[in-house]
């Protein structure tokens, strides 16, 4: 044979190879879209309807006909332990929603992205740092968030120009001042109407361990030690729990709740009480309980001498599951719902809940009634908690003993502090 005819079996040879190689996936990238691998995907979530899940599937499958997508609303009650069974039995979901505070508590049952997927800097250009706080604190991106809500003052209109008080406080300083003009006291000593919803634990005040803990980190307390070996909150935040129990003490000129009265959020729907504080979702129940009030939403307060502003974060986000045969589908899918404009603004659309997407919450700051949680995303801090439900019963047990005079300040707090490093003693084995 000539030189040409076996260069040219030769070159023959080497395509063969090739597209046998493309053929059996070994170079991917190079395979048509026909050739596209097809996955069914199961999410499981909490409060957010079908409905509003299949509109984002319907938009996603438009560009990836080839994923099917099939999510179920779970019980919020038993939506954790129900996690927690399916995946001890091997038969979870693919996807499921997580809490913000629940990467300490729940990282082994999620499949991180690797930072070729989904690189650190990626992430922080995509979201506020907060979101780096709760789902990648060491750099590695377990979950990415559907939305960014924050805790946010309500105050209500009538009261407030009943009073002849034209703007609503800035600070937790000017709302020391405004108590005594806007609460009402009876002669026995009842509070016929709050000034403030604070003071009370949470069997009285909805939300009272979420709204001491921004108190503390207000102050610049560290919640945990670097390590996350103990609970350090004592170091400071005896200041801040003080300050938040003296609206239920009767002895202190700032007195305004007692724990005898309707629940914050009833109490406020009916009229009696000046101003809560709560997060965006609460704002159709409150319509729902009095469509005829009249109140309105700002900022958080703030302290007046405090080095940078901070806001409280609340939301879910989405992982995939440790155990998920679809891991590269799911996280795709994850990815597209959440860092996509499009489908991320359908979801906050539907659900009414603050974005969570950068892009989205510079569009959003100037929204009527949801900017306040938009420009709060920005200034949102967290802090690491190895179990959210027992540290909540544990922070309302801390007010708890303190207004009813069980224990002092001190025996409170540390006492919490322990109960909470136990906790995290408990974790680590």
């Amino acid at each position: 044979m000539s030189r040409f005819q076996l260069i040219f079996i030769g070159l023959i040879g080497l395509l063969v190879v090739f597209f046998a190689l493309v053929f059996l996936g070994v170079i991917p990238g190079l395979r048509s879209g026909s050739e596209k691998t097809s996955a069914t995907l199961s999410v499981w979530g909490v409060f957010d309807d079908p409905s509003v899940f299949q509109k984002l599937i319907s938009q996603y499958q438009q560009t990836h006909p080839n994923i099917r997508v099939n999510y179920r609303q779970m019980n919020d009650v038993s939506y954790e332990q129900d996690l927690v069974n399916a995946a001890a039995a091997g038969i979870g979901p693919d996807i499921f929603m997580v809490h913000n505070t629940w990467l300490p508590k729940h990282y082994d049952k999620m499949s991180p992205f690797s930072a070729e997927s989904l690189p650190i800097n990626e992430f922080r250009n995509l979201y506020p740092s907060v979101v780096e706080q709760d789902f990648a604190p060491d750099g590695t991106v377990y979950a990415l968030p559907l939305y960014l809500d924050t805790l946010a003052m309500y105050y209500n209109k009538d009261i407030f120009d009943s009073e002849g008080i034209a703007v609503p406080p800035k600070t937790w300083e000017e709302i020391v001042t405004l108590v005594p003009k806007l609460r009402r006291i009876d002669s026995i000593g009842r509070i016929n109407r709050a000034a403030v919803a604070l003071g009370g634990s949470n069997k009285s005040i909805n939300r009272a361990s979420d709204i001491l803990a921004a108190l503390m980190l207000q102050s610049g307390v560290e919640m945990t030690s670097k390590d996350f070996t103990r609970a350090t909150f004592s170091n400071g935040g005896d200041k801040a729990l003080s300050f938040y129990t003296t609206f239920a003490n009767p002895n202190n000129q700032v007195f305004t709740w007692q724990e005898q009265l309707h629940y914050s959020l009833d109490n406020f729907a009916a009229g009696n009480t000046a101003i809560m504080f709560n997060y965006s979702h609460q704002i159709p129940l409150l319509r729902s309980k009095n469509p005829f009030l009249n109140f309105g939403v700002v900022v958080f307060p703030q302290l007046a001498q405090a080095a940078k502003p901070v806001a409280y974060p609340n939301y879910w986000g989405l992982a995939v599951s440790a155990r998920s045969q679809n891991k590269a589908a799911a996280q795709e899918f994850i990815f597209a719902l959440t860092a996509s404009e499009q489908l991320a603004g359908t979801y906050s659309d539907s659900t009414k809940r603050p974005a969570a997407l950068r892009s989205l919450i510079g569009k959003k700051i100037n929204d009527p009634e949801y900017g306040v949680f938009a420009s709060q995303a920005l200034i949102a801090r967290s802090w690491p908690q190895v179990d959210n439900a027992s540290i909540t019963n544990i922070f309302s047990e801390m007010i708890e003993s303190v207004i009813n005079g069980r224990a002092d300040i001190f025996t409170s707090i540390n006492r919490a502090q322990e109960e909470v490093s136990r906790l995290m003693r408990l974790r680590a084995k």
